[in-house]
């Protein structure tokens, strides 16, 4: 393998790195905001 297709390979992972840890910062405050709105809504509901 030369050179250039190993940077290529390291671009290709540390893209696909960040690109996954992206997602699962998205879902993980998703659902951060998803619980909270069900916390509030079931104050309302029983006080």
């Amino acid at each position: 393998m030369s050179n250039k297709d190993d940077f290529k390979a390291r671009d290709d992972r540390g893209a696909g790195i960040v690109f996954a840890g992206g997602i699962v910062v998205f879902f993980i405050v998703y659902w951060y905001f998803e619980v909270q709105s069900v916390r509030e809504l079931l104050e309302m509901a029983y006080g």
